[in-house]
């Protein structure tokens, strides 16, 4: 055999010797770890124990994670007489990859220095683990808005202010709150009429995310007190005011963009119809002003999700 020959021989039975050495008759453990990957650690700890604990034997251990918040407890228990040894992680600042390869440098060191001997190598075993659950999603959303809308016959724009919430049933699905003040004014053929509107309003949503966009869209019901008040007129005529209720179906289409892991900006566009009709009459009984039949209107505003 050449010299070559030789020397590549010795380098193969040398790296198999090195390899060779050392405790890996582990069997590890995670209790309430879903952010752990086991099967990276896996590797990560058999590496590291061909490293750290190369000229030296232990017995086969179990080796148990039992995570806390960002407290990672490790438990390595000796299988054949049961002593133990612990050791203590904070893996704050330390996600993904870096928190890994931490977990897995405590694990390999809190095995090298247990005074139990070992016999043989064998492949490292992991246990079965709970399914790792995703991140919980957050199920409040609450809102500050601006809208406008338009109204009534002769048509009217109302401006408001409106407060809402939105509580996420499902991952898909969300039950919507919204409570909204309205000013408006109405220019007729006799007088100005003035426009006070307060309102409430009640949708089912579904929707839908891609990255920090969110659309929902569903149906709702929508209902309100509005006060009409007629000026006075310029031949003398006394104008009056009422308050009645009004209501009717509605149905939005939500865009939400989501501005870091909390704060988000909405932009809405609703329509509904008037079921519940309100007139302000003059005093012959024709009909001043009327909210009934159909409307459509904007909103957009800024929240934080809870």
């Amino acid at each position: 055999m050449s010299a070559l020959g030789l020397a590549a021989l010795g380098l193969a039975w040398t790296g198999t010797a090195a390899w060779g050495a050392g405790p890996t008759d582990v069997r590890l453990v995670t209790e309430a770890c879903p952010g752990v990957d086991a099967a990276r650690l896996e590797e990560l700890v058999a590496l590291e124990l061909g490293t750290v604990a190369a000229d030296r034997t232990q017995s086969p251990a179990v080796v148990v994670l039992a995570c806390d918040g960002d407290r990672i407890a490790i438990t390595a228990t000796e299988t054949q007489t049961g002593r133990q040894t612990r050791s203590d992680v904070q893996t704050r600042g330390t996600a993904g990859p870096a928190g890994l390869r931490l977990l897995a440098l405590s694990v390999s060191e809190l095995l090298a220095t247990s005074e139990v001997s070992v016999e043989k190598r064998l492949p490292l075993v992991r246990e079965p683990s709970p399914l790792q659950q995703p991140e919980p999603m957050r199920r409040l959303r609450a809102s500050a808005a601006t809208s406008l809308r338009r109204v009534a016959r002769p048509a009217t724009w109302l401006e408001g202010f409106a407060l809402g919430a939105e509580f996420a049933f499902a991952r898909r699905f969300a039950v919507a709150f919204e409570g909204r003040g309205e000013i408006g004014a109405t220019a007729t053929s006799l007088t100005p009429v003035d426009w006070r509107v307060a309102g409430a309003s009640l949708a089912l949503l579904a929707g839908a995310g891609w990255g920090a966009w969110r659309i929902e869209a569903g149906p709702g019901v929508e209902v309100g007190l509005v006060q009409l008040s007629a000026h006075d007129t310029p031949t003398g005529a006394k104008g009056t005011s009422l308050s009645d209720p009004w209501a009717g179906p509605t149905g939005r289409l939500l865009v939400i963009r989501a501005l870091g892991s909390r704060a988000f900006l909405l932009g809405r566009i609703d329509g509904g119809w008037v079921m519940q009709r309100v007139a302000g009459d003059a005093s012959n009984g024709s009909a001043l002003v009327e909210l009934r039949g159909g409307w459509a209107g904007l909103t957009i505003g800024a929240g934080m999700q809870l």
